[in-house]
């Protein structure tokens, strides 16, 4: 891809290790390492992405763990529910596509200590940050 705004450095590479290894510690211990760090490069950068560059990134992350099936995206229950009780309440239109951009930022928040929403006029950053802050 030709954007310049991807961040795959070092800095970026430490996050992936550093969260791969607290997702391993609050797994199981017979949880495959394979699949816990394919699904955490994955949940860390699939958000940073433009929609052209998805397919690739995930054609990249199959040919790096061929073994390993396409892992189920983290729960977070909390975050999850909390979601689904705001928009009902604030009579939100209830599209998967932007519930999974709250998902997406909650785990950004995680990992990085300041974040920024781009994107067009009206395509609902403002109420994504503020969903997410109700919850």
């Amino acid at each position: 891809s030709k954007q310049r705004r991807y961040d795959f450095g070092l800095r970026n590479i430490l996050s992936v290790l550093r969260t791969a290894g607290g997702v391993k510690r609050s797994e199981p211990p017979d949880a495959d390492e394979e699949m816990l760090f394919m699904r955490t490069a994955r949940d860390m950068n699939l958000s940073k992405l433009v929609a052209d560059d998805v397919p690739l990134f995930l054609a990249l992350l199959k040919d790096l763990f061929p073994k390993v099936a396409d892992p189920p995206k983290k729960v977070y229950k909390n975050i999850e529910d909390g979601t689904r009780i705001i928009v009902e309440r604030n009579k939100i239109l209830h599209v998967d596509s932007w519930i999974l951009k709250i998902i997406q930022l909650y785990e950004t928040s995680l990992v990085r200590h300041g974040f920024m929403l781009v994107g067009p006029t009206l395509c609902g950053k403002t109420e994504i940050m503020s969903v997410l802050t109700s919850c």
